[in-house]
């Protein structure tokens, strides 16, 4: 089942947010942090909804958290060189990996999808790392193109 999950909630992800967020600082530790309070990952969250961002979770038939999804309306303005546009950062997505291979993402990028529907938002972008390939072929199924390579360089210091 999927689902918005309510402020009062976000204690059900940070589980599943830490386990991303160690994926990725064992990648790019210039970048990410290894270990992030939990405190502080729930006034993340809250913020965001507060804002106007949506959170998706996928439970099983138990109702154990399985995956979610943070979706972030941006409006931009535009300007001499761009369009204006009204989109959805699709920020962060996990499946637990007990629930990978099994349409979890699939399910929660498509909750999403109707919501974008409902509000008159009719794209949505994320960044996926290089080596994050399970969201490569998950946004790749879903029918998201690659939009821009991002490049990084550290100088030596």
């Amino acid at each position: 089942m999927i689902r918005i999950l309510a402020l009062d909630e976000i204690g059900m992800i940070l589980p599943l947010s830490a386990q991303v967020q160690a994926i990725h600082a064992a990648q790019h530790p210039e970048q990410y942090c290894a270990e992030v309070p939990e405190a502080a990952a729930r006034v993340f969250f809250e913020e965001k909804i507060r804002d106007g961002a949506q959170l998706f979770v996928a439970e099983d038939d138990a109702g154990a958290v399985c995956g979610f999804l943070l979706a972030v309306p941006n409006r931009r303005e535009g300007n001499p060189f761009v369009h204006a546009s009204a989109l959805v950062e699709l920020d962060q997505i996990c499946v637990d990996e007990r629930c990978r291979g099994q349409g979890v993402g699939a399910a929660l990028i498509g909750a999403m999808e109707h919501w974008m529907q409902n509000e008159g938002l009719g794209e949505w972008r994320s960044v996926v790392h290089d080596f994050n390939t399970h969201s490569q072929n998950l946004m790749r199924g879903q029918g998201a193109n690659v939009l821009a390579f991002r490049f990084q360089k550290t100088l030596a210091t």
